[in-house]
């Protein structure tokens, strides 16, 4: 009977494995696609993402009584978006991020108006429903804008760090689960292992200037950019990680939603990606590019 459990749970295991790799490379597929193609194509499936993202982030904080402005959430994130996307229609490369400056603080104090004078039959505001209302659209709306402002440098730009950061991701999982000893954060994140970071921070260094290598004309054919944008994506994107598991396990939940399966919601699998793309687009923009 024992054998038949343990049979079955294995089983089960090899099933989701499975379902992991699958989701895992159609997710990839799909940010590639959108990165090749940039333009609208890359808007409309940012503009997806970003909207699923909200839902699942309002319904983490649900969960614990808090009552952000959910349209406001929703209205600024899809204006991060857009504004984001101006270079591509032609104008300046630095109207964008000019314009997320007065964004920030337009989103901000229209957040205070909205949750002040919000209908009555919603609860008078907290603060709580204050700093959500911003770190709502701040994390599923401006942050994930920067990956357009990348793209616009280049499709090798943007890919490098996604593909880095999916290499950064399975590494730390497999590596953990391979040869996972001593807990992380487990407060936070009990599954998650010092062996399956530094997993992930290796192949996430070695995926980088692997790439980095491969495009080297655009990256002055200089290598340590490849470390540079390694570091950042094996180190960022486990933070990212770690930020999102905070949010579910102050909420009691496991996955931010169901969507995509055993990959749990849209938001489980563009954690590690929000907390890094801002700072590549920055990297790249001063040291790459240009000269800081």
């Amino acid at each position: 009977m024992i054998r038949m459990v343990s049979k079955k749970n294995n089983i089960l295991e090899t099933n989701e494995q499975f379902s992991r790799v699958i989701i895992g490379l159609i997710v990839f597929l799909v940010i590639s696609f959108s990165l090749y193609f940039g333009g609208f194509v890359l808007l409309l499936i940012l503009l997806m993402i970003s909207w699923q993202a909200n839902t699942e982030f309002l319904n983490i904080v649900a969960t614990k009584g808090i009552n952000p402005s959910k349209k406001w959430i929703r209205f600024m994130s899809i204006l991060f978006i857009l504004t984001a996307s101006l270079a591509t229609i032609g104008y300046a490369h630095d109207v964008p991020i000019k314009l997320f400056i007065f964004l920030f603080i337009f989103g901000v104090v229209g957040s205070f108006f909205r949750l002040i004078f919000r209908s009555k039959k919603d609860h008078l505001a907290t603060i709580a429903d204050l700093s959500t209302s911003v770190l709502g659209f701040v994390y599923t709306g401006l942050l994930t804008g920067f990956i357009i402002l990348l793209r616009d440098y280049g499709f090798e730009y943007a890919f490098i760090p996604i593909a880095s950061i999916a290499f950064c991701d399975t590494a730390a999982y497999y590596g953990g689960k391979l040869f996972g000893r001593h807990k992380l954060k487990p407060e936070i994140s009990p599954k998650k292992t010092l062996e399956g970071a530094i997993s992930g921070l290796v192949l996430s260094l070695v995926s980088a200037m692997s790439l980095v290598y491969l495009f080297s004309p655009s990256f002055n054919n200089n290598m340590a950019h490849g470390i540079a944008i390694g570091l950042f994506c094996g180190i960022l994107s486990q933070f990212g990680d770690l930020f999102e598991s905070l949010l579910k396990r102050d909420a009691g939940v496991k996955d931010s939603s169901h969507i995509l399966l055993s990959h749990g919601g849209v938001l489980d699998r563009i954690d590690s990606y929000i907390f890094v793309i801002w700072a590549i687009y920055f990297y790249i923009s001063w040291f790459v590019i240009g000269s800081f």
